[in-house]
């Protein structure tokens, strides 16, 4: 059997290659520490996947691998509504929830109309194949639909396509809207599913033009060569920006904590210390009276905003007058609030991963480490002492 081998066959195969290795560094980075990259992990494993089907298709190679037959369609009804939950992760800051299962109901419909193809033996597969690979509007029928007949499959994926991405759309400008001014971290995401949101529109919009008469090799070429394109850009971008896969608070600590290092260097005259020190007191009232502290997630830049100083400034305050950053500053007023709490005697029935969350603390580790370092015993014996001496 000859084997098609050319500049678009090894296209698809270094996509492939380059998307696999993205979609694997971003599934790591978004379960160890950023969870709105996960459906983006999820959208680019699958969408290596739906190429190689493509490779396998244009290469004959599927001549070879005929259990690929249909796995294409499977691989794009994963990827489908990826796109908007990272999107709508990323902007609420959210996570999974158990009703996301709803968006895999396409995917379940097309399972239970195709099964019986996708379950066929490999050699009534090739039979299937050998009737459409050199037709790929006969291919394009889907004409073995147990339940809804020829090309429903072909227009129901585009149309659920552009849907999601109406969707994408509008949860992107409400998020651009709400944000009027954005960190410098928030700004490489926004560009980036700028980008994102451009490619998409080629993956599904030529394919209502074959629904309008547009050749279908021309619609096959077009959405291919974008999903090839948007694999290479997504792939190669994360090199140059990596806070997408670190998450905007990481990055943004880690550029706070690099301004706090080179702060720190810097002389300071007794004028400045004057300044400085001024500066600290209305830090110490704007944080103590408005208790920001209490807000889980809340950053220097959030603090910056409300209290009209900028960022930096408040960095050097901290630095030189507290040798703290504000991270630390601000888990010390959590931990400081969450003492006076028990000296009242109040939370001692509360686990201690709701005294975390009322502290304003994350999870229940960060606010233990915390509160363990500051106070030199864990939050658990803290309240035990403070229950035998009642």
């Amino acid at each position: 059997m000859e084997i098609t081998l050319n500049l678009i066959t090894l296209t698809h195969l270094a996509a492939a290659f380059f998307g696999l290795l993205s979609a694997l560094v971003i599934l790591y980075f978004g379960f160890k520490s950023n969870p709105a990259i996960q459906p983006l992990g999820i959208a680019q494993l699958s969408n290596v996947l739906a190429i190689l089907v493509g490779f396998a298709l244009v290469s004959q190679l599927i001549l070879q691998w005929p259990f690929l037959y249909r796995l294409g369609t499977v691989f794009l009804y994963v990827f489908i509504p990826m796109p908007f939950l990272h999107i709508l992760f990323y902007t609420t800051k959210r996570s999974w929830k158990w009703y996301d299962l709803f968006h895999a109901l396409p995917l379940v419909i097309y399972l239970v109309d195709y099964g019986h193809v996708l379950m066929l033996p490999n050699a009534q597969k090739l039979v299937l194949i050998q009737q459409e690979i050199n037709d790929l509007d006969l291919m394009g029928h889907f004409k073995q639909s147990k339940y809804f007949g020829p090309r429903f499959h072909q227009e129901a994926r585009t149309v659920i396509f552009s849907l999601y991405w109406v969707a994408e759309l509008v949860v992107y400008v409400k998020w651009l809207r709400n944000n009027p001014s954005l960190t410098p971290e928030n700004k490489i995401w926004r560009n980036w599913i700028a980008v994102y949101l451009g490619c998409q529109v080629f993956m599904w919009f030529p394919v209502y033009l074959s629904m309008l008469g547009l050749d279908i090799m021309i619609t096959y070429h077009i959405v291919n060569s974008f999903s090839i394109a948007w694999l290479l850009i997504s792939s190669l971008s994360l090199f140059f920006f990596p806070s997408i896969l670190y998450g905007p608070k990481l990055a943004e600590l880690y550029r706070v904590s690099r301004m706090e290092k080179k702060l720190s260097r810097d002389p300071l005259p007794d004028a400045e210390r004057k300044k400085l020190e001024e500066m600290m007191l209305v830090i110490e009232n704007a944080m103590e009276t408005n208790r920001y502290f209490l807000t889980p997630g809340y950053s220097i830049h959030d603090f910056s905003h409300h209290i009209q100083l900028p960022a930096y400034q408040i960095s050097r305050t901290l630095n030189h007058l507290k040798q703290k950053g504000f991270v630390e500053f601000i888990a010390e007023q959590r931990i400081r609030y969450c003492i006076t709490k028990f000296n009242e005697g109040e939370w001692m029935n509360y686990t201690l991963e709701a005294v975390a969350a009322e502290c304003g603390f994350s999870n229940r580790n960060s606010f233990t480490k915390s509160f363990t370092k500051i106070q030199g015993l864990s939050p658990s014996e803290y309240r035990a002492r403070q229950q035998k001496t009642e």
